[in-house]
């Protein structure tokens, strides 16, 4: 490799390095709420913020697996969350779904179609299941919803041993129509926190069916993908 070429493949290594480490510490841990820590980061679009919770539950990875990857139940247990349902396709490795969301007074419910993708880190088994907005064609505009068109959720699935497991949920989004940003930053901050607690009662109670991984169609391909702790 020529000198010049080689100096700057380092250099540009150096920055994206630099960068990774800066936005790893980005979040600033704010505060605890029901055995969930939070975390908060500014977010460069337009003054809103990234908010981040983390839990440790009493449940195997398999049955934490077996809350997120099945969306259906999601208005069960995720803060405001009215509607969750999984739309056609024909790829196997993606899935869209359609998200409604309770509005907070005096404002109106929100709605969105977004792709859920899921990643496992190969070293850690961490999975990740994350889904953005997009293709809102999918799904025509609805009565008395403001569609939203910029908006990002994952859940994180982190193995600690064979009967504990760490979920962390991230998010931002920036909900349209006129709500000022700190209405916007202060409802946000509540899903982290209240999502969380519910999916550790919820796991820890037993109220989660596993035989759900076999049965819903996008758990059973995404499983098909992960490799459980031994």
């Amino acid at each position: 490799m020529h000198m010049r070429t080689l100096t700057h493949t380092l250099m540009a290594l150096a920055i994206a390095s630099t960068s990774v480490a800066a936005r790893a510490q980005d979040w600033q841990p704010t505060k605890e709420v029901d055995g969930v820590q939070l975390y908060a980061k500014s977010d460069p679009n337009e003054g809103l913020k990234s908010f981040k919770g983390v839990v440790r539950i009493k449940a195997s990875m398999k049955q934490a697996l077996a809350a997120v990857l099945v969306r259906e139940t999601f208005p069960e247990w995720v803060y405001n969350m009215l509607e969750d349902r999984t739309l056609p396709t024909d790829n196997a490795d993606q899935s869209y779904c359609y998200m409604w969301i309770k509005g907070v007074w005096p404002t109106s419910d929100r709605d969105t179609v977004a792709r859920v993708t899921v990643e496992q880190n190969p070293k850690t088994l961490a999975v990740s299941v994350v889904a953005r907005s997009t293709e809102q064609q999918r799904v025509p505009p609805q009565k008395d919803r403001v569609r939203m068109t910029n908006m990002y959720s994952g859940f994180t699935v982190i193995p600690v041993s064979d009967t504990e497991t760490e979920v962390q949920l991230e998010g931002v989004a920036d909900p349209a129509g006129s709500i000022p940003n700190f209405v916007t930053n202060m409802v946000a901050g509540d899903l982290p926190a209240k999502t969380l607690s519910a999916l550790k009662t919820r796991l820890e109670s037993g109220k989660v069916d596993i035989k759900a991984l076999e049965t819903v169609p996008f758990a059973q391909i995404s499983m098909q993908k992960i490799k459980l702790p031994q």
